[in-house]
């Protein structure tokens, strides 16, 4: 499914990046089936995406990254879901923590983290969750870190893990913490119905010592380093990029549906389901759909990208829109390929048939934390006040 060119020269950067995405397509798409056989990226893909720059496109460029902006970062993750959703799935979690700590980590523990020795395939990938399962005890450098993290993308490949955690003091607040993937302990528990190729295990760290400068306030402090795109929301910088994951799915199963149709029919009715008027109806709608929901999020992203840019402070309504927006766009991804896949029959339920992938794909990536319906309640809430 071909989409509608944005007008948007771009940097030569973010050309090559997509162009180089591109060029890999068999070897993504190969892999796509083998990712979830293993629960995880392939070596081999994993190895590739180091090549391609993949995993740091928002990690600044003083340190080695591709710093490219928001919108064309979704035009690369569209086109790689597009591909293999797994492999979009952890570039995308790969981008937003590595992104984070390379943004916000303390200056003398760069060496550590970003060496000057290292550029481009060797830079450190970084999984984790920022949620706060975990507790922070000061003591003298730092802090005991006690808790448990799920949900870690990447986590196989990693090289360094992220936490959330609560301060143990009052009104400590809430802290990432940065640790060695060796530190922790590592639990395979990713036995999940879609995202399988994803190895999105859990880490836990029983009274570990993290130094003060791999530990920060990434909520409430300004970022140590990068250009504009370390300027924007937080809660947008690791949410703005699920859309382009779930549209770039959405749109190889339509792709996929159409081709099936062509060669499906059905022995009752003995016509293809490319002649039947509702199937034709249902694609195209599908399509409207897809296409409606492809402006709503990279106009979504554009907005936050350009306030990032000028500098200006969002008003109280900005955030909570933004990721209702982004919510409605996972929601109608799901849906729409739920409403088509039903035209393939029996055969689209194989566990080897790319159709039941992208629709289990999709219903897994609407569980995800950003795309809560709580996005409605809190944008409908902030909306309220205005009028109070």
């Amino acid at each position: 499914m071909a989409m509608p060119d944005t007008g948007r020269p771009g940097s030569a950067a973010g050309r090559e990046f997509l162009d180089a995405v591109r060029a890999h397509r068999a070897t993504f798409e190969a892999a796509a089936r083998r990712a979830e056989e293993e629960r995880t990226l392939p070596a081999d893909i994993v190895a590739l995406m180091r090549d391609l720059g993949l995993f740091w496109l928002k990690t600044p460029r003083e340190l080695g990254g591709g710093e490219i902006d928001p919108l064309e970062f979704c035009d690369v993750l569209e086109e790689l879901a597009y591909f293999d959703a797994s492999a979009a799935w952890t570039a995308m979690v790969g981008n937003g923590t590595t992104g984070v700590v390379a943004g916000w980590v303390a200056d003398d523990r760069l060496p550590e983290l970003f060496p000057t020795s290292r550029t481009g395939a060797d830079l450190p990938i970084c999984a984790g969750q920022f949620v706060a399962r975990g507790t922070a005890v000061p003591v003298d450098g730092g802090y005991r870190v006690t808790g448990r993290w799920s949900f870690c993308s990447g986590i196989e490949h990693s090289d360094w893990l992220v936490g959330g955690c609560r301060v143990a003091v009052a009104e400590g607040g809430h802290i990432l913490v940065v640790v060695p993937k060796d530190e922790a302990k590592t639990h395979d528990t990713w036995y999940a119905a879609g995202l399988q190729g994803t190895g999105s295990g859990d880490f836990s760290l029983t009274d570990a010592f993290v130094p003060g400068g791999r530990a920060f306030d990434w909520f409430g402090t300004p970022a140590a380093r990068g250009g504009d795109l370390f300027r924007q929301a937080r809660a947008l910088f690791v949410s703005n990029e699920l859309s382009p994951v779930v549209v770039g799915v959405a749109r190889r199963a339509i792709d996929d549906m159409y081709a099936l149709a062509g060669a499906t029919d059905r022995r009752l009715s003995r016509v293809y389901v490319s002649e039947r008027a509702a199937f034709q109806k249902d694609i195209a709608r599908a399509e409207c759909r897809l296409r409606s929901m492809r402006l709503l999020y990279r106009d979504t992203v554009a907005e936050c990208w350009a306030a990032a840019r000028a500098g200006t402070e969002p008003d109280a309504t900005f955030v909570p829109r933004q990721l209702a927006q982004h919510t409605l766009v996972a929601e109608e991804c799901m849906d729409l390929v739920a409403q088509i896949i039903r035209y393939g029959g029996g055969r689209v339920l194989a566990l080897d048939h790319p159709m039941q992938r992208h629709l289990r794909n999709l219903i897994a990536a609407r569980q995800h934390v950003y795309v809560s319906e709580e996005n409605y309640e809190q944008a409908g809430k902030a909306r309220l006040a205005e009028y109070a």
